[in-house]
């Protein structure tokens, strides 16, 4: 199956490596990537565009992503927009903080090729 090329991927994490590498691995997918490393860079790059899709670090500074996530779930106009939640954390302690979040699934790090086409793909026909 082909991924849709319109689709709009925001890329959340304070770590501008994560950054790089998730927006490399998804514009060689032939998708657009946006990136936000901080609480101030999400809002200014949702007031601008809305994503299809947000992958998010759970371990942001100042809130949580799996706060965030809740918070961004009760927005209107993103309560239909997925939400990955991304983590090293051992698989029992992102399965529990996913649980509360609101999130629509969840992955864990490193971001591959294969996790951003799968969850693209899962998602995108939402």
């Amino acid at each position: 199956m082909a991924l849709p090329s319109n689709f709009k991927v925001l890329l959340v994490d304070d770590n501008p490596l994560v950054l790089k590498l998730g927006r490399a691995l998804v514009e060689r997918e032939g998708l657009s990537a946006f990136t936000a490393a901080t609480w101030i860079d999400l809002n200014r790059e949702l007031a601008s565009q809305r994503p299809d899709l947000i992958l998010m670090d759970i371990n942001m500074p100042v809130m949580k992503g799996n706060r965030l996530s809740e918070l961004l779930k009760s927005k209107p106009t993103l309560s239909g927009v997925p939400i990955v939640l991304m983590s090293d954390l051992p698989e029992d302690s992102l399965q529990q903080m996913f649980a509360s979040s609101g999130a629509d699934a969840w992955i864990r790090k490193p971001l591959t090729r294969d996790k951003i086409v799968n969850m693209v793909t899962r998602f995108s026909s939402v």
